[in-house]
């Protein structure tokens, strides 16, 4: 009978084939993680600490999309559920109360400095979006000096929501780790070249805080 009331029929279920789809993608950012994890517990990888990061379009690896950013977001996840330490790296070590809006702990397109951290390993990927599916390779790599330690392969087929988070940012580039410094460019362009695609949701980064965030190993 509660089929027949009224809004009931625009509620999501288990059932719909939208939500289906949103939870393909959750589940296969967890195969992922199962594929990189996949030989733990394992002395290779004792006394490293996993830093993901934005997954790059393949054709061009100084631009991300949405899905690209939620590919690393949800390896954050995973790999802490499997008890591999993970760091969050945009912290800017303080908190901003910006216009009663926001309080923002994370900041975006600040520069890292991962070169001779020893226990830094990057989740880095690419994305290559063909008509029918995307095709995912990430590599978990030892900062230091390059070094890939695990790999991990998706194939995901471009449902409406897999086809949405996988349109790539246009000319906006995004740091990743593996983009070098000289690639790109200054926060302001980027920001507008981004301001028209998406709502400030936020402060801009230079309101925020500067320069880099140095990483220290922990005792």
């Amino acid at each position: 009978m509660l089929s027949f009331l009224p809004g009931c029929s625009s509620t999501r279920t288990s059932h719909d084939p939208a939500y289906v789809d949103a939870v393909e993608v959750k589940l296969k950012c967890r195969e992922l993680a199962d594929q990189i994890l996949a030989t733990m517990p394992n002395d290779a990888l004792q006394g490293f600490v996993a830093m993901p990061t934005s997954f790059v379009d393949q054709n061009n690896t100084s631009r991300s999309s949405p899905l690209g950013r939620l590919m690393a977001e949800s390896l954050f996840y995973e790999f802490n559920q499997r008890g591999f330490p993970t760091r969050e790296y945009r912290l800017t070590g303080r908190i901003s109360v910006v216009g009663g809006r926001d309080d923002l702990a994370l900041v975006a397109n600040q520069i890292v400095p991962t070169k001779g951290q020893k226990w830094a390993a990057l989740v880095v990927g690419t994305y290559y979006v063909d008509k029918d599916a995307t095709f995912v390779n990430a590599r978990l790599v030892r900062a230091s000096d390059g070094l890939v330690l695990r790999t991990g392969q998706l194939v995901l087929v471009n449902t409406p929501i897999v086809a949405r988070l996988g349109k790539t940012d246009p000319a906006a580039a995004v740091q990743t780790a593996a983009t070098p410094a000289a690639v790109r460019p200054a926060a302001a362009t980027a920001r507008n070249e981004r301001r028209g695609l998406y709502p400030p949701l936020h402060a801009p980064v230079d309101t925020i805080s500067s320069g880099s965030i140095s990483i220290k190993q922990g005792k």
